[in-house]
């Protein structure tokens, strides 16, 4: 008997029954799933041409609809304008053949043309309900941008006087704590909290108020006295103010002169107060203005100094000078190395597909000086690179070729296999046959970890193999993926399996007495591409 194109088996017993029973509830199942499939995908591929075709037809549809009604609009624009112009031309024709006869052409000429007019009225008409609304949407785009371009501004009132005009509110607020700076020794009982009105409006560019304008505007509006001065602003702090502006400016300038003078042939440089030292002439309160000198004691940390934030600064010299060397400089650069992993190349291994070459970048800074001593290196803009430099490129291969996945490279050095050993019984080299490793004893259980990254090339019980192997009882090979290899034996507890991918220090196995051995202790080795080599050189015992 045959079902979709399987036999029955010859066995009729219920056991092989059911079993072609279920083969052929299978077979039919999958062979349903997939003509399901098909039919599904062939369906799909049908409606995204139906779509496709419905798209370009409407598409078609609309053109040919609109192509219409887009002739008889321009043919309603051209047809006043094609007519008015035929018009003039016949009225010229009438005037110069009436001219020719010796009778006068004015008036049969201007009647003509009036006549054309009022019988083309409709056209005319028509035509200018196209137009208007053109015209209007270039109105309407002219006053946008005449609006656009104009300048906003806040009209200032303070107390009901009218101040000023203003780009934005953090204008008057710097202007507003100028004032209460101003006024810290002020004898003033003015009302510095009042709040201003503000109002938009539109000025001119040049109307608009600076920060020092409006400070001094609003002064003028407060009923204390107040003179023209010059205030000194140490990093924006007012440190004191004085009417004798000249004199004061001598003073700060003689300050700069002899180290100006000193590097008045050198190219670049520059001198300057190493603070922020400004002077701002404008209205100050009278009560506020002390003696030049007063002042001058003040900068120099000999008198006390008021703070706006109700603090006093003595003994500290804010007249300090720097020279300001600006100078620019070619420096070396490297660049970060990249690694490409590659899942083709076996893990650990490392091709170096493009050397890394050094770059030369110029660099430009300010580089600060007081009293001849550089303290500071200031960058003044974008570095300029000059030759870029290249990385090294290297290819890391991520393949283990023992199954699983692999992580970073080893390390390249050797953590110490057993932290918790008890002693070393004996080391490579010594006794007969050749001892192959070291030998570190500890209790049985003892944990055993892996002395570098890398993945289990051998992870198995040897007990019972020949070729010698059985010696190590239960071991562990770890390929470090550097020619370098690992190989712990005579566990009594395997925790990784070939594959896996470990990492110095994890632990791997437990120090057993498996294989040859006459106690409990780990054999360790060091192969390089396969070959045994004495360890010692390679281990640090730990104290």
């Amino acid at each position: 008997m045959e079902s979709k194109g399987r036999r029955m088996p010859a066995d009729n017993s219920v056991f092989h029954v059911i079993l072609s029973l279920f083969g052929d509830l299978f077979y039919f199942v999958g062979l349903e799933s997939e003509y399901a499939l098909l039919r599904l995908a062939r369906g799909i591929r049908a409606g995204a041409k139906a779509l496709r075709d419905s798209i370009h037809w409407l598409i078609v549809f609309a053109v040919r609809t609109c192509r219409p009604f887009f002739a008889a609009v321009r043919e309603d624009l051209r047809a006043p304008w094609r007519q008015m112009r035929s018009g003039i031309r016949n009225a010229f024709r009438i005037m110069r053949e009436e001219q020719d006869a010796g009778v006068s052409a004015a008036g049969k000429g201007t009647a003509y043309f009036l006549r054309g007019v009022v019988q083309n009225r409709r056209l005319i008409t028509r035509g200018l309900a196209y137009l208007l609304p053109i015209g209007a949407l270039a109105v309407l785009g002219i006053t946008v941008n005449s609006i656009l371009s104009s300048t906003f501004a806040l009209r200032v009132d303070y107390r009901g006087d009218f101040v000023g005009f203003i780009e934005n509110e953090s204008i008057y607020d710097a202007a507003h704590n100028d004032i209460m700076d101003r006024i810290q020794n002020a004898n003033t009982k003015d009302d510095w909290k009042v709040h201003p009105e503000f109002s938009i409006t539109i000025v001119d560019r040049a109307a608009l108020y600076s920060q020092k304008e409006l400070t001094d505007k609003i002064i003028e509006t407060s009923s204390a006295e107040f003179m023209e001065a010059t205030g000194v602003y140490v990093n924006d702090e007012l440190i004191g103010v004085t009417n004798e502006s000249k004199e004061l400016s001598a003073a700060i300038e003689s300050l700069l002169q002899p180290l100006r003078e000193e590097h008045a042939a050198e190219p670049g440089w520059r001198v300057e107060f190493q603070q922020d030292v400004q002077l701002k002439p404008g209205l100050y309160f009278t009560s506020t203005v002390v003696s030049l000198d007063c002042l001058m004691a003040r900068l120099h940390g000999e008198l006390p100094v008021n703070l706006s934030d109700g603090g006093t600064l003595e003994g500290w010299d804010m007249l300090g000078v720097q020279a300001v060397h600006s100078i620019s400089r070619v420096v070396t650069t490297q660049a970060e190395p990249e690694v490409i992993y590659d899942a083709q190349l076996r893990w650990g291994k490392e091709i170096i597909e493009q050397e890394a070459s050094d770059g030369q970048t110029e660099l430009f800074e300010d580089v600060v000086y007081i009293d001849g001593v550089e303290v500071q290196r200031i960058e003044t803009s974008e570095p300029n690179v000059i030759v870029p430099a290249v990385p090294q490129i290297t290819r890391y291969g991520t393949y283990n070729p023992y199954g699983g996945n692999a992580g970073d490279p080893a390390t390249g050095t050797f953590a110490w296999p057993v932290p918790d050993y008890r002693g070393i019984s004996r080391w490579a080299g010594t006794g007969w046959p050749v001892h192959r490793g070291v030998d570190i004893t500890g209790s049985i259980g003892t944990v055993i970890v892996a002395a570098d990254n890398g993945v289990v090339e051998i992870s198995m019980d040897a007990e019972g193999m020949g070729g010698g192997m059985w010696t190590y009882g239960k071991f562990i090979k770890i390929d470090h993926g550097n020619t370098f290899s690992t190989v712990y034996a005579h566990c009594s507890e395997l925790l990784v399996n070939k594959g896996d991918y470990v990492v110095k220090g994890q632990p791997i196995a437990k120090i057993g007495v498996t294989g040859n051995t006459s106690g409990p202790h780990l054999h360790f080795e060091v192969q390089v591409n396969g070959k045994w080599i004495n360890p010692r050189p390679y281990l640090t015992v730990p104290k």
